[in-house]
């Protein structure tokens, strides 16, 4: 009689595919296993940012026009200033790429994560990567500038599959 094996107790490796917009990530884990002709996508986690989708007039209490411009003599003393922006939009944008990052560091510490594979749109990928942890940013194994958040399934595992 052939001996007997146990099953060992240690997790199994899993690969996690991330797709992520300003507004939207999704979290997939690969499943691909020896019952399964083909590896599929099964979906892990779905986040979205609220703050991503208004707009600037309705997040600040002033708009332009009530303050009184400070110029000296003037030919029309009740022109009202614009107002400054000082830099909400550039604020708005880093504070939604910090979130995108804080959630796939979440997910990317598990131990059962071996590696990520990580398609970003091009205008935050750079940013999204420097947000990372050292540690989850050595499991990410292959990286894309690409924004990948409106395909199906198939349609992002054909972008990581191809050379």
């Amino acid at each position: 009689m052939p001996p007997r094996i146990e099953p060992q107790n240690e997790p199994m490796k899993s690969t996690l595919i991330v797709v992520a917009d300003l507004a939207c990530l999704k979290a997939y884990t690969l499943e691909d296993n020896h019952f399964n002709r083909t590896p599929r996508l099964e979906l892990l986690e779905h986040f979205t940012s609220a703050d991503a989708h208004g707009k600037l007039v309705e997040k600040v209490s002033d708009s332009a026009g009530r303050f009184p411009r400070a110029t000296g003599a003037s030919n029309n003393p009740g022109i009202m200033s614009d107002g400054e922006r000082h830099n909400i939009e550039l604020e708005r944008r880093k504070r939604l790429v910090r979130q995108l990052a804080n959630r796939l560091n979440t997910l990317g510490r598990n131990q059962a994560v071996e590696r990520v594979l990580l398609a970003a749109s091009k205008e935050i990928n750079h940013q999204l990567l420097d947000g990372l942890d050292a540690q989850v940013r050595d499991k990410v194994y292959k990286n894309l500038p690409l924004d990948l958040t409106k395909l199906e399934r198939g349609e992002i595992l054909g972008h990581f599959s191809a050379p």
